[in-house]
């Protein structure tokens, strides 16, 4: 796991402030005592303290900072003149005054921030929910291409952040007919009649029998819908692989019904081995509920979710929440759609734990690089 480099650990900062405090005090002492100017050094500390810590941290280290150029600091270092109980009282006062403004300060810019971020991230997902129709073109396409498999998988490589080792690949599917539709067309359109677990279930036959040769320390990420998950199709073809590490994605966005059957049919592929990842995560309401149901073993994020956070404070703080959560779950955070060294560094920065996407490898035939040259010198540039 890469280490996060993103945040500063509060007992740092909480360190820095009581620093700053003893500094302040020890310049104030031996200027000649609070008769001078440099007491004004106190708020430094006051509203450094605010930045991780907020209003509570500002007044708390606000009372500390009275007390210190209050009754502990004379008015005069030299005779030991000591201050008027007025003085120093208004001089805390001040201090409370100043911590309580930055505070809400704070607090009205976390406002504002979470207001975007919720705005944005909602936007970006009610637009990935919006469904395109199927083409009713395919409809008398689908029997052919069954029977005849009128399909081929690709593969495209997943790879360790941390040292840029080829963790798996995923199988993809690429429809050999006329006209040309994207996949997700085809699997939509079968689905709709009726035929959408036979497709799926041919394709990941397809992409079992292409990856032999894979060395058998890299695992074959499938992807599979809910209805497939429980079909007996299924589970033959992981039985029949369980030589090699499996990772079947649920990529199904529609609403699940039924959790507690799909959670008993989780648990059955995880008897015999296989990791269940959910795909596409943050593209929709219903990819969310599946991480709070199934608590899978690797989630992966969306495209929506993992481009532009090099430029895009929003984004970054969106990055590092996902981190927490993964790390706090004990789930492999895999980033996809990775196309920009700018993301590439920053999501390595954060910790996120595997990649994938056209800027380290694009979807095609085996065998693929096992280790990307590129994240080796970006670490390297880095060190």
């Amino acid at each position: 796991m890469v280490e996060r480099g993103a945040a500063t650990p509060p007992w740092v900062t909480g360190a820095a402030v009581a620093v700053l405090l003893a500094v302040a005090w020890t310049a104030t002492y031996w200027s000649g005592g609070s008769q001078r100017a440099l007491p004004h050094l106190f708020y430094i500390p006051i509203i450094l303290a605010v930045l991780p810590f907020r209003l509570v941290g500002g007044l708390l280290t606000a009372l500390v900072a009275a007390v210190l150029c209050g009754p502990l600091m004379p008015l005069d270092a030299t005779t030991g003149e000591p201050q008027t109980t007025a003085s120093w009282v208004f001089r805390g006062t001040m201090f409370l005054a100043v911590a309580t403004a930055a505070g809400m300060s704070r607090a009205v810019r976390d406002r504002f921030n979470e207001h975007q971020l919720s705005t944005a991230v909602h936007s970006e997902m009610a637009d990935a929910e919006t469904v395109t129709d199927v083409d009713e073109t395919l409809v008398p396409l689908l029997p052919d291409v069954l029977e005849h498999r009128r399909f081929h998988p690709v593969f495209q490589p997943v790879y360790a952040l941390s040292d840029g080792r080829l963790l798996a690949v995923e199988a993809l599917t690429r429809f050999d007919v006329e006209p040309p539709r994207a996949p997700d067309v085809w699997f939509r359109t079968a689905t709709r009649v009726g035929l959408g677990v036979d497709l799926e279930v041919a394709a990941l036959e397809a992409a079992l029998e292409a990856v032999e040769d894979l060395p058998p320390s890299v695992a074959v990420s499938l992807n599979a819908s809910p209805a497939t998950l429980g079909d007996p199709r299924l589970h033959a073809l992981v039985a029949a692989n369980r030589h090699r590490p499996l990772v079947i994605e649920i990529t199904e966005h529609a609403v699940v019904s039924d959790y507690h059957l799909l959670q008993g049919t989780v648990g059955d592929l995880r008897a015999l081995g296989v990791r269940i990842a959910v795909d596409d995560a943050g593209a929709g309401f219903s990819s969310l509920r599946h991480i709070v149901q199934l608590g899978p073993d690797t989630i992966k994020l969306d495209i929506s979710l993992t481009q532009g956070v090099a430029a895009n404070p929003l984004r970054r703080a969106l990055a590092g929440a996902l981190i927490d959560f993964a790390q706090r779950t004990g789930a492999e955070l895999v980033i996809e759609g990775i196309e920009e060294i700018g993301d590439l560094s920053i999501w390595t920065s954060l910790g996120a734990d595997a990649a994938q996407g056209y800027l380290l490898g694009r979807p095609g035939p085996l065998p693929v690089a096992e280790y990307c040259a590129l994240m080796s010198s970006l670490r390297g540039a880095r060190a």
